[in-house]
């Protein structure tokens, strides 16, 4: 059963009152009765400023499992609730929601079938419907537009990655036009339901140099409009971000390099419809905070070095890898964020340095050095940029280590959850803070003690506030001690 409770804010009283004025706020947690060993759950933040938990409790075999999607409101009390009908083997992939419902994809026990749900959020009813997806073992993005079903997916055999539209009434989905070479990827996949479209970018690479394709789709699957970004001055163009808006005011924020394609050079902004990038771009030199991740007498060798070289004509020798974060459209224009990392190989026992590469040996980790913010007006012109460093934050796959979301007053909020503690940067744009801040986790009584935390994460949830979840154990100062799956409302 679950438990709520508003948390005193007595209990941080202990904090200066600098601190106190600045810390998040912890104003309610929700424990519910599970453990990590036989339950996996997943936190999906709705936009009317709720939450779904989906939740599987199995066997230690998965001889058996329940699952179970709830709802819980702003103050995390318990809305609905509703069991589902489902194979122990079935794995929960993805979720996207369309109001009035939220869609769930799920990979089922059968190779390439896949099971989808739609929720509606008034009441919990479920409707169910199976689909064969023909060579597909991914599903890496999934969007929902008037009902229909667009996904990027990828598989094992041919590993080239394909743009599927799905209508839910049929059985099989249909493969839409939109890679071509060997080395052509995804970048972007965004719909708008004001305009009844759905605009996907793509990279399109022959080694040597890169372009951009936007493609446009209606809600039936249709071929709108095509356009081909193409690069100037040596500059190839590796990934971007599309907004949302009418054809003549679209605009594209990404990455650029140059020789070598798996490294960025700086950033770019520039419209949709021009067919030729006529943007702005921005190297890593002209960005004000870009290199305070390094020790200030590092950065300042580092900066007159790379001067130098372009004053010469040559290629900087400072690399850096980018995983970009959705595009955040703010009521003044937009903000990008992108994680810096680098991949790490084992040898042994041992990493290797990650500058020695081999195209046979795949990366075990990729670690971050720091999350870069860049704040654009809405004609993509550069306002503020910077950065929050990150220290020995890794992870085991290429995805997002951290979460960003823009606050109503304007800050740029960066932040992750590890062992229990909340690590975050509230950036006031390129006004740079490299001090320290934290937020330990409260228990749920004053007296307890948070003696265990594993597989926690936070998400962004809706207005300043984010989701705080994971298991827990706690020690309690009267009863007997227990664990726990929390959901904290951190508030900042």
């Amino acid at each position: 059963m679950p438990y709520t409770k508003l948390l005193l804010l007595c209990l941080l009283s202990l904090a200066p009152a600098l601190l106190w004025a600045q810390a998040p706020k912890q104003p309610v947690r929700l424990e519910l009765e599970h453990e990590a060993e036989t339950s996996y759950l997943e936190v999906l933040p709705l936009p009317d400023s709720s939450l779904l938990v989906y939740s599987k409790k199995y066997t230690s075999w998965l001889t058996d499992a329940t699952f179970r999607i709830e709802k819980y409101d702003a103050n995390l009390e318990r809305v609905w609730s509703t069991d589902l009908d489902l194979k122990p083997e079935t794995e929960y992939l993805r979720y996207f929601s369309e109001a009035p419902f939220t869609y769930m994809v799920f990979k089922a026990p059968k190779a390439e079938q896949f099971l989808f749900l739609r929720i509606n959020l008034s009441n919990g009813k479920v409707q169910l419907t199976e689909h064969t997806l023909e060579k597909v073992e991914y599903v890496y993005e999934f969007n929902v537009l008037h009902g229909n079903y667009f996904l990027i997916t990828d598989n094992d055999i041919d590993q080239k990655p394909a743009l599927l539209y799905l209508n839910p009434n049929k059985e099989k989905p249909v493969i839409l036009p939109a890679v071509y070479g060997s080395e052509s990827t995804f970048s972007d996949l965004l719909v708008d339901p004001a305009y009844g479209r759905a605009d996907v970018v793509l990279t399109e690479s022959n080694g040597r140099i890169a372009r951009l394709q936007v493609k446009s789709f209606d809600s039936s699957g249709k071929l709108i409009r095509n356009y081909f970004i193409l690069q100037q001055d040596n500059r190839s163009l590796l990934n971007a971000e599309v907004t949302p808006g009418d054809t003549l005011n679209k605009l594209l924020f990404g990455t650029y390099g140059s020789r070598d394609l798996r490294y960025v050079q700086g950033f770019f902004s520039a419209p949709v419809a021009s067919q030729v990038v006529d943007g702005q771009f921005y190297s890593f030199l002209q960005l004000q905070n870009f290199f305070k991740y390094m020790k200030p007498r590092r950065e300042a060798r580092a900066r007159n070095r790379e001067n130098a070289r372009v004053a010469e004509g040559k290629e900087p020798t400072q690399r850096y890898r980018m995983l970009l974060h959705d595009l955040i459209t703010t009521p003044t224009g937009y903000v990008l964020a992108a994680e810096v990392y680098f991949p790490q190989y084992r040898s042994g026992s041992s990493y290797l340095d990650p500058r020695i590469r081999s195209a046979n040996r795949p990366a075990t980790a990729y670690k971050r050095t720091h999350v870069l913010a860049l704040g654009f007006d809405r004609d993509g012109i550069l306002l503020w940029d910077n950065i929050f460093k990150l220290k020995d934050l890794a992870t085991e796959e290429l995805v997002h280590a951290v979460e960003v979301s823009n606050l109503p007053d304007g800050r740029v909020v960066v932040a992750y959850s590890e062992e229990g503690t909340i690590h975050y940067r509230a950036m006031e744009q390129d006004r740079f803070n490299d001090e320290e801040t934290t937020v330990e986790l409260l228990p749920y009584e004053e007296g307890e003690k948070i003696t265990f935390t594993e597989y926690d994460s936070i998400v962004k949830w809706y207005g300043e506030h984010f989701a705080a979840y994971g298991f827990q154990r706690i020690k309690s100062a009267k009863g007997s001690n227990r664990t726990v799956f929390y959901i904290t409302k951190v508030s900042f």
